[in-house]
């Protein structure tokens, strides 16, 4: 009963084995985002838009002799501050004219400086 036990872990852990390899053999086959923005721009320029999370990928992978002698760098910055525009106007655009951008309330930066006040009052009275 020892042996058959053994035999059969060993089929289930080569059974899970050949089924981890097989599926990260297909993991690999779709090129990630910031693969398709360099691609994209292999001649010279970029055609499409892409979310802002592929360009800032595709500047971490650029190879560094791509970086040093071409004009990719700055074409993929530039492609990537345009798209950040596009998407801050189409927010503002989207605001109904409150807060200016979507940032902190004020009543909020009050509220937390009053508890840190008190926090603070507190604890120095308690000494």
């Amino acid at each position: 009963m020892g042996q058959g036990c053994c035999r059969l872990l060993f089929f289930v852990a080569m059974a899970v084995g050949v089924v981890a390899l097989a599926s990260t053999g297909t993991a690999g086959a779709t090129p990630s985002c910031g693969s398709r923005v360099l691609s994209d721009w292999s001649d010279g320029r970029i055609d499409n838009t892409y979310p802002v999370s592929c360009y800032r990928q595709a500047l971490a992978k650029l190879p560094e002799d791509v970086r040093v002698y071409s004009s990719a760098q700055t074409d993929i910055t530039r492609a990537l501050q345009a798209r950040l525009q596009a998407a801050s106007a189409k927010s503002s655009d989207h605001g109904g004219g409150g807060g200016g951008g979507g940032g902190v309330s004020p009543v909020l930066v009050v509220a937390i400086t009053a508890g840190v006040l008190a926090a603070g009052s507190a604890a120095a009275a308690l000494r």
